[in-house]
């Protein structure tokens, strides 16, 4: 049986209570106990006292409340007279009274969350069925939270949640991750990136950087992952993160045998420590311990995802990392098994490679989300100082035909060439290599020659000097022999809206600048 001192109490807080009651009757109004939180029993005998002279009119004082106690014949119960005068000894600031209070409730549901706890642990020593246990189990968890929360502050109505103020979205990194949020990244395993793309966004994060164009809130990061130590310290060396104080890790290796559950509390309680801003896992279902069909079960995913709502209650942002499905999807779909992961997460990316050709270092991030500022679609590129953005797919489709296009161009009128000829062992879309022509032609990057028509097809060659005159054999879009004006746009960089002369990875990185 334990001692009367391990019981969760707080003689201080109860007395604090009692002695701004007697001080201050408007106290007792700001606090919402019942005489069964106090611990002792005098303790409650005053309490219930005090609030029957409040609720009949009465001044509650030493004078009144000693007459009250005296006639119901509790007086020597509660201490005494001696004891009723020293509750006003050194009573803290009255304003406090609501502090003190939280703290006897507290204690009040920790003695009852104990009690619940030994009949439920008596009653399976008795043989009580399953069934019976986890609705005894049920009750207490509802009664627990009842008591916890209280049925006003649970549920508001739409007039009290108009009368709030509209918090803004906290962004750790802008438009990915943010504050009090789950992020999913799903891709390819070992072919999508993902490593590669978390540590550059976590870089990112400790050092306040720009990531892609957008920013970020410094904070240190608590990284979870299931890479072995040798492989992943190549994966920080490659980010520039290694020696980082701020960089705080847990391999899955450490804590084999422990619970998810556990292993999440650990993650929480590290974040809280270090003030981290973002929680990494990589990936959830190796931490989760998701082994077999489990990863397949609606059951299991929410079992998984539920322990990281502790996390995003703190205000902590959490990414997790997923392995895409074999027959991949649409984003919010590709994850490999139950789309509950999915369903409990606020923001969904999936990064993969381009289906057109195009170079290896470039990425297509789908995204579904809550949040307006996350884009559908974006095409990135990692570069060697990191990711830039080089728009969507449909711009990198122009970008890599007008690569490919000044790649095969000749540079004189003599060897001009058709655009079936310019785009020939290529995958580019005749359609999508005419719109880029037309610009290069407008620009004047591009000469083209011919009337566009059977035995007279439209040619094409390099201009010697873009932007300058050119010979009055080479025709404008419309077919027609005319000069160009000094100071046309140069080739690959057309001027739209104050960018800089460049492909989009240029601009970009000349914002990042």
């Amino acid at each position: 049986m334990k001692k009367q001192a391990d019981i969760p109490h707080s003689a201080e807080a109860e007395r604090a209570v009692l002695g701004s009651a007697l001080l201050d009757n408007a106290a007792i109004g700001q606090v919402e106990l019942q005489p069964s939180h106090f611990f002792t029993p005098g303790h409650r005998r005053i309490f219930a006292a005090i609030g029957k002279l409040i609720k009949g009119g009465a001044k509650a004082d030493l004078v009144t409340l000693h007459e009250a106690l005296e006639t119901a014949g509790q007086l020597e119960a509660v201490g005494g007279s001696a004891y009723l005068a020293s509750l006003l000894d050194g009573v803290p600031n009255v304003s406090n009274v609501g502090h003190y209070a939280r703290i006897v409730k507290e204690k009040s549901i920790r003695r009852q969350l104990i009690e619940a706890s030994h009949r439920v642990a008596e009653a399976a020593q008795n043989g009580t069925g399953l069934a019976e246990l986890a609705q005894m189990r049920e009750e207490m968890v509802s009664a627990l939270y009842e008591k916890t929360h209280g049925q006003k502050e649970t549920f508001v109505t739409a007039a009290e949640i108009a009368a709030e103020s509209c918090p803004e979205v906290e962004w750790v990194a802008r438009p990915w991750i943010a504050k009090g949020t789950i992020t999913e990244l799903d891709g390819k395993i070992k072919l999508a990136g993902k490593t590669t793309f978390i540590t550059h966004l976590v870089h990112a994060v400790l050092e306040g950087e720009f990531f892609m164009g957008e920013p970020t809130k410094t904070s240190p990061v608590v990284f979870l992952t299931e890479q072995p130590q040798v492989s992943f310290r190549v994966a920080l060396e490659r980010a520039d993160l290694l020696g980082r104080e701020d960089l705080i890790v847990l391999y899955r290796s450490r804590v084999i045998g422990l619970t998810w559950d556990a292993i999440c509390r650990l993650a929480v309680e590290e974040c809280q420590r270090r003030s981290a801003g973002l929680l990494v896992v990589d990936t959830l279902s190796s931490f989760a311990g998701l082994e077999g069909d489990a990863e397949n079960n609606a059951g299991d995913a929410l079992t998984a995802m539920d322990p990281l709502q502790a996390a995003t209650d703190k205000g902590i942002g959490v990414l997790v990392g997923r392995h895409e499905r074999k027959g991949g999807g649409q984003v919010g779909e590709s994850g490999r098994g139950s789309s509950a992961f999915g369903g409990a997460a606020d923001i969904i990316l999936s990064l993969r490679r381009p289906v057109a050709k195009s170079r290896p270092t470039v990425r297509l991030i789908e995204a579904v989300g809550r949040f307006d500022e996350t884009p559908n679609e974006l095409v990135i590129e990692l570069l060697d100082d990191g990711y830039v953005a080089l728009g969507e797919s449909a711009d990198l489709a122009q970008q890599e035909a007008e690569n490919a296009i000044l790649a095969a161009l000749p540079d004189s009128e003599d060897e001009a060439l058709k655009l079936g000829d310019l785009i020939q062992g290529t995958e580019i879309a005749r359609a999508t290599a005419q719109r880029v022509l037309q610009r290069m032609v407008s620009d004047g990057a591009v000469l083209r020659v011919g009337a566009g028509k059977r035995g007279q097809p439209f040619r094409y060659f390099k201009a010697e000097n873009p932007g300058q005159k050119v010979s009055a054999q080479a025709s404008t879009t419309t077919g027609q022999k005319e000069n160009f004006p000094p100071g046309t746009a140069v080739a690959r960089g057309r001027v739209r809206g104050g960018d800089p002369p460049g492909p989009p990875c240029s601009r970009v990185r000349s914002r990042l600048e």
